[in-house]
């Protein structure tokens, strides 16, 4: 359970740090574009999650 958690969280810190790279960057993000990314990092943060979880994927 926890090295689902530690995954989960991960994958969203990447998404982050993605993020923050592209927006230091200056290149106009708009709402709906920022909604869109993190929509998709979420759902990529809970199939990552889950399947570490399931077994899948081990540490």
């Amino acid at each position: 359970m926890f090295n689902a958690f530690i995954a989960f969280i991960t994958t969203l810190l990447f998404g982050v740090v993605i993020f923050a790279k592209i927006w230091w960057d200056g290149s106009g993000m708009s709402f709906t574009f920022t909604k869109w990314y993190f929509g998709i990092f979420f759902i990529a943060a809970l199939v990552v999650g889950a399947c570490t979880f399931a077994g899948f994927i081990q540490f």
